[in-house]
């Protein structure tokens, strides 16, 4: 199989969203000044940065603007895709994943640069089909909810997304069973793949000043697991910077 996969999916989308709203339906700002901003890591223009960090609701909301442009760029994606079903004999069915590559991405001489949706080059951004760290703020459920919103059946090679849930959260009976009705949640809205890593971010910024107190401390990385004081520092960041959930008994 040598199947195409598609990284950054979430970034793509949120910035496409930012460049429909302020430039062709707002007219706050000119297409070639934005393009000159972005190209520059946003030098000078961190008010407008922020206020595009703060206004939008991007995918992993479950905001129906954010989400249908997710979708069309998915759905364009997976039809490319689809039109070399075979090459040299081999399938090449769609698939979406980072699978650890957002960090070769993000080196300073590396493919990605800063982006519309208001991140800085150098920036870890989304891993695999997630949302873009930081930017999920209405909780799990939104994140399941924006994600559920693809049509799998186009993209056979699966597209994964994580989930980093509180501990606190999932303790007991109660939490455990409100994490399985998250993830029945999940499975009848037709989810696909879905990685889920309990752990608190508090713990994890104490394991990278005293990786000594944690030796068996495992995190899920993308598409596997390890041990986090085995990580060095971007990886461990990446996994720091994901969004803290919490699951609501």
């Amino acid at each position: 199989m040598l199947a195409p996969h598609f990284g950054g999916i979430a970034n793509v989308a949120n910035s496409l969203l930012v460049i429909k709203t302020l430039v062709y339906e707002e007219r706050y700002v000119e297409l070639p000044e934005f393009i000159a901003i972005v190209r520059d890591d946003w030098k000078g223009h961190e008010p407008l940065r922020r206020l595009i960090r703060r206004r939008f609701a991007f995918y992993g909301n479950d905001d129906d603007a954010a989400d249908a442009m997710v979708a069309r760029v998915f759905d364009d994606y997976t039809r490319m895709a689809a039109q070399v079903k075979k090459r040299n004999g081999v399938l090449r069915p769609a698939g979406i994943s980072t699978f650890g590559r957002e960090i070769e991405w993000a080196a300073p001489n590396g493919p990605r640069k800063a982006t519309h949706d208001g991140h800085h080059l150098g920036d870890v951004l989304a891993t695999n089909c997630s949302p873009s760290p930081g930017t999920d703020t209405k909780g799990p459920t939104a994140v399941i909810n924006s994600y559920c919103k693809l049509d799998f059946t186009k993209c056979p090679n699966m597209a994964t997304f994580e989930l980093k849930i509180h501990p606190d959260t999932v303790r007991g009976e109660e939490g455990v069973e409100a994490l399985a009705a998250l993830m029945r949640g999940f499975v009848r809205q037709g989810g696909m793949f879905m990685h889920i890593d309990v752990v608190d971010s508090a713990m994890l910024i104490d394991a990278q000043r005293n990786p000594e107190k944690y030796p068996n401390l495992a995190v899920r990385v993308a598409g596997w697991s390890a041990r986090f004081a085995t990580l060095d520092k971007q990886w461990q960041n990446m996994v720091i910077a994901r969004t803290q959930q919490y699951v609501k008994a």
